[in-house]
């Protein structure tokens, strides 16, 4: 199993405020935990691995082998990896747009949680 990190170390990445889904990545790596958010509807909301690019799209691999292709803003990135390596998402419908997003890991643990998606609300940080 692989394990997390850093970027530099090879792990996987987190929701920060600027990186919230595998397109805004500068470095994506293969297994790179994300939740799916796209167009198919017996996938919505099931956990993947990023896999590879083909074309313009991210191939992403479900628990049960399948493959499928999302646009890389379909796929959320985690709030938080433990130690383990295990991925754990805190997904947000956005009050105003409907649209989903991840929590950071600060969001998450705030005292007020963040109700707007970034795009929403973007000098709000709870």
């Amino acid at each position: 199993m692989p394990t997390a990190g850093t970027s530099s170390s090879g792990g996987f990445t987190v929701a920060t405020a600027t990186q919230r889904t595998l397109k805004d990545l500068r470095t994506k790596r293969r297994g790179q935990p994300v939740f799916v958010v796209g167009h198919v509807v017996e996938r919505k909301g099931q956990e993947a691995a990023f896999e590879l690019f083909n074309v313009r799209l991210a191939v992403v691999k479900f628990a049960d082998g399948v493959l499928l292709g999302y646009d890389p803003s379909e796929l959320l990135l985690p709030t938080e990896i433990d130690e383990k390596g295990v991925a754990y998402f805190e997904i947000r419908q956005c009050q105003r747009c409907d649209q989903h997003f991840p929590l950071t890991s600060e969001e998450f643990h705030a005292e007020h949680e963040r109700t707007e998606c970034p795009a929403c609300a973007p000098s709000s940080t709870g």
